[in-house]
């Protein structure tokens, strides 16, 4: 499937240059992504690997987010599961599983506009996979000539150009399972020929649609509550809450379910056992019944290109692409968070609440009777009693629904320039304008605590199971659906020149040389509505800023391709860059590279590279304001009053009673950082590939990565598994002195004050690292009788992978999960090819190794063992295509051909719970048919 750039076109190459010297002079001279230098060959001292449109029609995907994920050399990247509950996330690659922000996405070789939303690189599904005609990726980092921010590498997405004729193609995709299935049509036009009419115009447009897949109809992921996995993600914030109340003998109880006595069987409010042993007294809500895997989708594109060949040397030419893409995802209904109080005057106060069996009463205890319990005792059967006074505890709005959200983008890019021979030199020059303006509304099921909590608090609304007509009237009218919660621009204005040409001869070939230099400005602008920005939504992420600034960028860069010898030659480049932003701060560096190509034999080539790079902090990660009403991805418990999910008992301020503390998201404050430092990297690479046969290619490359400072949010997991150490980024509050937490205790141990958040901000981590080896090898014959067979692989292997925070030894996290997630060893992807006539067919394997599961050190136990291992997933795709006739073609597919579940896993950084999101793809197995039509 994936394939590195042979030396086919090399060795042909040679054997015309001493064949037929002159000749050779008149060979199309081509730019490589990687280099500004024009060549003969393309295959350059640096490791590219070329995707070609047959190539991305045989995978069967529909997006560019699904071509990327099978490419081996990414992994972990942005996926729109992602987007459930997390809203305004982008599609992203991530060469090198380094981290997103590390690979550099272009479109034609120039950027594109970052994501609106958040801290997110380009988003994928801003690029239209129907208009791409192929895709470069150097597997090499640290550009000059595109950016020293390139660190892990680049992926240069080719759109159609100077095409003639006109077609439609149509798919249709339907899985087993319900949901996931995918409709989209996409249409070309192209006319004008550039050698006899001097110009070409082509237009592309498409459309997509793609259907939800529910939680609840896939059974590897249907429950919070896995105890196969000896994991409980359901939540203690219920749609019947755990109440804390005084009964009419004095008595006190923090967090009794008024249904755990039946089992907590509340299948319309979801309710399940809740934590790890399950509690006697409470229930919690089972939120992955409400839950999307993947959510709707909706997309439309349109291309166009205009070139005018001005004379047999020069172009003028014109690009433009707009983008509109609409996900809505719905999760969990709204968790009440705020400490609710249901008077004795509301009109559902209960008349009774039974005690379930099984639970513990202390000592002096007053029963029924009047008796008093001289010692603590277990209920031996369930037992009501009378509440009395106001009674707390955390709602949910089961009965509003699940919360939805819609997030609607557009991406907008025009570039207009020239490129051509002038003066003996080649020349292009551009300039593009791009943007990525987007908008998020709030969906059904968003509720404002401004408009609920007065209903609430008068005791209007039933929290104690289903509303009345009058109840719920009240209810939906404290809905935000239909409001704008944040809008968001990025913008890039880049005006880019470069030049080159061979300037003498040398006794072993010509020496080539390169210049260009570029001027960026960006604009970022996510301005949040009133209800957001105060954080006002009910259940939601607390406070989400404005945030709003500028940068100008300017770069200089060269190069020079240096023939030492016959066959040997060596690549030097280098870079200057300029960041100003526009709230005072800058930085700038010089980032050079060498790389030197070695062909002994036309059977045999040798290359290798060595580089620095450097990435400034983003305007997001700059100037982020401090918010602290946010949530933990995942559920955990508060180390000090909640130590292993089990809540102390030896406090003033009983657990659970002013906020919830174990099990649960907890709240989680972050901030951005003007001070923090830019990053810089190292790495090298060295590798070969040669012909041991006729007919193949193999490819093995090394490869070696080193980024210092890089800055990252503070990891939960890294704070809440070690809790002494990172006790400064715990801050708790005095319910008694300060109960509207307007100064929390920074670093505070005391057993007594509850957790107001924990500090997450972005900071400079100490370093990150990485290694390995790809491998890739191409095979293609004729076969008398049988037809053309051919054999494509790509495979990448870690050999190291890790980080280091500062002042701590280095942690690895190859072929385990850690902090930022999981790396493992070894991806692969192979494809089988056969043609014959009308007929052609393919068989692809996509696989992933297996690697260490997530370990909670607090969660270990009989059904939770230290270390678990996540199974390996693979897949397998097939493809039958047959032509006809000249115009018409048919293609019939299958993803997942053995309808392979992702494998089981007890991450919980998601709201997707059993499997991780982020790695595998929950549809199942999809069938797929393709029609393609040319009218001319």
């Amino acid at each position: 499937m994936f394939k590195t750039t042979t030396i086919t076109g090399a060795i042909l190459a040679l054997a015309a240059t001493s064949a037929l010297a002159q000749e050779a002079q008149k060979l199309e001279r081509i730019e490589v992504t990687g280099s500004s230098i024009k060549r003969v060959s393309a295959e350059t001292s640096l490791p590219i690997s070329t995707f070609s449109r047959e190539e991305i029609a045989r995978t069967g995907a529909t997006t560019v987010q699904d071509l990327v994920s099978n490419l081996p050399s990414s992994f972990g990247g942005g996926v729109v599961a992602n987007n459930v509950g997390a809203t305004g996330g982008a599609s992203t690659a991530n060469l090198r599983a380094l981290g997103a922000k590390y690979t550099l996405v272009l479109l034609n070789g120039r950027r594109v506009a970052n994501f609106a939303f958040g801290n997110s690189p380009v988003d994928l599904n801003s690029i239209p996979l129907a208009a791409v005609e192929r895709v470069e990726i150097v597997r090499d980092g640290a550009s000059s000539t595109y950016g020293a921010d390139a660190v892990a590498g680049v992926i240069n997405f080719i759109l159609k150009k100077d095409y003639q004729g006109a077609e439609i193609t149509w798919g249709e995709y339907k899985s087993d399972a319900p949901g996931g299935g995918v409709d989209n049509v996409s249409a070309v036009l192209g006319f004008g020929d550039l050698a006899k009419d001097r110009f070409n115009v082509m237009l592309t447009a498409g459309r997509e649609e793609v259907a939800a897949v529910k939680a609840r109809n896939r059974s590897f992921a249907d429950t919070a509550v896995r105890p196969d996995l000896g994991i409980n993600k359901s939540s203690p914030r219920n749609g019947i809450p755990n109440l804390n109340f005084t009964d009419t003998k004095g008595n006190k109880y923090t967090g009794v379910n008024p249904l755990r006595y039946l089992g907590c069987n509340a299948p319309d409010f979801g309710l399940a056992t809740f934590g790890v042993p399950a509690s006697a007294t409470q229930c919690g809500t089972d939120y992955v019944k409400f839950i999307d895997l993947v959510p709707e989708q909706w997309r439309a594109n349109f291309t166009g290109r205009g070139v005018f060949q001005i004379d047999a040397d020069n172009q003028l030419f014109v690009e433009a692409m707009h983008n509109r893409d609409r996900q809505q995802s719905f999760y969990s209904p709204a968790p009440y968070t705020k400490p609710m109080s249901y008077p004795t005057t509301g009109r559902f106060y209960p008349k009774s609440i039974t005690l379930p069996k099984g639970m513990t009463l202390p000592a002096g205890y007053t029963m029924p009777d009047g008796t008093k319990l001289a010692a603590a005792t277990v209920l031996a059967a369930d037992m009501a009693v009378t509440p009395t006074g106001n009674i707390t505890g955390t709602w949910r709005t089961v009965a509003g629904g699940g919360r939805s959200d819609i997030t609607e983008t557009k991406t907008d890019r025009v570039m207009v320039g020239a490129k051509g021979l002038l003066a003996g030199w080649d020349y292009d020059a551009g300039l593009t304008f791009s943007s990525n303006k987007g908008e998020i509304f709030f969906g059904p099921g968003k509720f404002s605590y401004a408009k609920l909590t007065p209903l609430v608090n008068s005791g209007a609304i039933n929290v104690f199971g289903p509303q009345d007509a009058t109840s719920q009237a009240l209810l939906d009218g404290a809905l935000l659906t239909g409001q704008r919660q944040q809008a968001a621009e990025s913008k890039s204005t880049e005006f880019d020149f470069k030049v080159s040409r061979e300037v003498m001869e040398l006794a072993a070939g010509p020496l080539a040389v390169a210049a260009g230099f570029n001027y960026r400005q960006e604009k970022l602008n996510q301005i949040s509505d009133p209800v957001l920005e105060s954080g006002d939504e009910v259940g939601g992420g607390g406070a989400v800023p404005t945030v709003s600034s500028g940068r100008k960028v300017y770069g200089v860069f060269g190069e020079v391709e240096i023939p030492v010898i016959k066959d040997l030659s060596v690549n030097l480049a280098a870079r200057y860059d300029n960041y100003k932003n526009d709230f005072g701060t800058s930085f700038n560096s010089f980032s050079p590279k060498a790389s030197v190509r070695w062909q002994p034999t036309k059977d045999l080539l040798v290359r290798g590279s060595v580089a620095k790079g450097y990435r400034a902090p983003t305007l997001y990660e700059n100037l982020r304001p401090l918010t602290t009403s946010n949530n933990t991805a995942a559920n955990w418990s508060d180390p000090i009053r909640c130590p292993n999910g089990v809540p102390i008992t030896n406090t003033i301020n009983p657990v659970g009673e002013l906020v919830d503390e174990c099990q649960v998201q907890l709240t989680a404050g972050t901030s951005g950082d003007k001070n923090l430092r830019p990053e810089k990297s190292r790495q090298f690479s060295l590798g070969i590939v040669f012909s041991p046969i006729k007919d193949m290619t193999v490819g093995v490359d090394y490869w070696n990565v080193e980024i210092k400072d890089p800055i990252v949010g503070k990891s939960e997991i890294q704070v809440f598994s070690d809790p002494t150490t990172y006790k400064d980024f715990f801050y708790r509050f005095n319910p008694q002195t300060d109960p509207d937490q307007l100064n929390p205790i920074k670093g505070s141990t005391n057993k007594d004050f509850p957790l107001a958040y924990v500090y997450l901000p972005y900071e400079n981590n100490g370093k990150n690292f990485a290694s390995g080896l790809d491998f890739s090898a191409s095979y293609r014959t004729k076969l008398a009788g049988v037809g053309t067979v051919g054999v494509n692989f790509d495979g990448s292997l870690f050999t190291t992978h890790g980080y280091q925070y500062a002042g701590a030894p280095k942690v690895s996290d190859l072929g385990k999960f850690k902090d930022f997630g999981a790396v493992p060893r070894w991806r692969h992807a192979v494809t089988g090819t056969w043609s014959s006539g009308i007929f052609n067919a393919s068989l692809t394997n996509n696989y992933t190794h297996s690697y260490e599961d997530y370990t909670d050190p607090f969660s270990v136990g009989a059904n939770y063992p230290l270390t678990r291992t996540v199974k390996a997933y693979y897949t397998w795709d097939g493809q039958f295509g047959i032509k006809p006739t000249k115009s018409l073609s048919l293609v019939l597919g299958v993803k997942n051909l053995l309808d392979k579940d992702p494998p089981s896993s007890r991450n919980s950084l998601y709201f997707q719970t059993g499997f991780d999101p982020t790695y595998t793809n929950p549809v199942g197995r999809q069938y797929y048919g393709r029609i393609n039509y040319k009218f001319f």
